[in-house]
């Protein structure tokens, strides 16, 4: 369990005051208010059989889906994979292992043709400028995006990203994820 509402301080501009304000609701009413230390270890001991768990899995060879379930505290939309996916590598997952959970076995659970770059497949890319199989935190490192066949180079991810930045200065906004998919960020009151 974090201590705070939103873990890494860089991602707070991405939030609105209304979201982290929430965020620290549900942190301070929900998951700390009168929980006694013997069921706080409990929790923790469960979080570290879970991360065991998972890497059981992965050795096992059974196909493991990433799942940011992002839109709950502490997840931040276009930002939570990364941890997801650092998390999936830190529980026993090879980078290509948790790579694969996040684009090739989704896909193949839902039986579409999405997920990989084949012939007769729809697939979005991003472009790193160094390789996530020799150190998983490289997908941090985005060149460019490639989204319903439109490449978004850097200049315009910046862009991107301050839009969203700028809305979520709006008091009453909520950004919609429309900027991940090549499109521009909205906003909704």
């Amino acid at each position: 369990m974090p201590d705070t509402a939103l873990p890494d301080p860089s991602l707070q501009k991405y939030q609105s005051a209304e979201t982290i304000g929430t965020f620290e609701w549900v942190l301070e009413n929900l998951y700390k208010a009168n929980r006694p230390a013997d069921e706080i270890a409990h929790q923790q001991q469960m979080w570290e059989y879970r991360q065991r768990f998972a890497g059981e899995l992965f050795r096992a060879g059974v196909p493991v889906l990433a799942g940011t379930d992002t839109g709950t505290p502490y997840s931040v939309p276009g930002f939570a994979l990364h941890e997801e996916l650092e998390l999936l590598v830190t529980a026993g997952a090879t980078p290509l292992q948790a790579l694969q959970a996040a684009t090739r076995e989704p896909a193949r659970f839902l039986g579409q043709q999405t997920g990989k770059v084949a012939p007769g497949n729809h697939a979005d890319l991003v472009v790193l400028d160094a390789d996530p199989l020799a150190d998983i935190r490289n997908t941090r490192r985005i060149d460019s995006v490639v989204a319903a066949g439109r490449v978004i180079g850097s200049a315009e991810r910046k862009r991107m990203l301050a839009d969203v930045e700028a809305a979520v200065q709006e008091p009453g906004q909520a950004v919609a994820a429309g900027g991940c998919c090549g499109s521009r960020p909205s906003t909704h009151k």
